[in-house]
């Protein structure tokens, strides 16, 4: 699994949406389909698009970047590059194979909830998540490991203890021996963007969508772009991890409290 926050993980807050509001996304793909399948049509992609850097690797997909037409996505900034782009991008969330987990925060409400809670905002959105994994690993009788994508020193350390803790003491549902049996690490991996990762690019990508979907449903959170809303339709019908019924809520679109 990939992941990636969203919002501010912080765990001081105001009212303000910018602070209220955290979320942490995780990107699940089948190991040999994603090294024999998907890498090599999203190199494809984004070479189609953007060209080759002066090493000849393709470039670092990143969505902050990418709205703002930056760099080598300067294109982006002319509407019918856009358009190609969005129509190829599409396709490619369509058609390729993987599993979303979405696990969102409105801190304030949350506090509300539980006023006698002390803990870290960023710990429990990523043990839910992790939660979620297991609970999806299990149902397929298979393991995995988790990524993401380093930060700085300090945040890159905080969450390598904190997935280790997670591995050796449980998480809030689940005890230590359980989820050992279905993560196939006791480190979580981190990745400098430098390595150019299809799967966490893809998790960068995604991750404001779905945060900003969540809001819409669970806390009347305002509309957003066109594209970006398309995606989400997308994935609440297809990609999000769900139950036999094919509801993903609090399976693949978790919102706390």
């Amino acid at each position: 699994m990939f992941i990636d926050d969203t919002g501010n993980v912080h765990t001081r807050t105001s009212n303000h949406p910018q602070s209220r509001f955290a979320g942490v996304v995780g990107v699940i793909f089948e190991m040999d389909y994603l090294h024999s399948t998907f890498e090599p049509s999203f190199e494809k992609l984004k070479a189609k698009h953007f060209g080759l850097r002066d090493d000849g690797k393709t470039h670092v997909l990143h969505l902050r970047r990418m709205k703002k037409a930056e760099g080598p996505f300067a294109q982006l900034g002319n509407a019918d590059f856009r358009q190609q782009w969005e129509e190829a991008c599409m396709r490619m969330y369509t058609l390729a194979a993987y599993t979303v987990i979405t696990v969102c925060v409105d801190k304030v409400a949350f506090y509300a909830a539980h006023p006698d809670w002390q803990g870290s905002i960023y710990r429990l959105l990523v043990g839910n998540a992790i939660e979620r994994y297991f609970y999806y690993l299990r149902s397929r009788n298979g393991t995995g490991d988790v990524l993401t994508e380093a930060t700085n020193s300090d945040l890159d350390r905080d969450i390598k203890s904190l997935y280790r803790h997670f591995y050796e003491a449980g998480t809030d549902h689940i005890p230590s021996f359980r989820l050992k049996t279905r993560l196939s690490s006791n480190e979580i991996k981190i990745k400098p963007k430098t390595d150019n990762l299809a799967g966490l690019q893809l998790a960068d990508m995604l991750a404001a969508t779905c945060f900003s979907h969540c809001r819409r449903i669970y806390a009347e959170g305002p509309t957003f772009d066109t594209f970006a809303m398309s995606v989400a339709e997308l994935i609440e019908g297809h990609k999000f991890y769900r139950d036999h019924n094919g509801n993903p809520h609090s399976y693949g679109r978790v919102w706390r409290p």
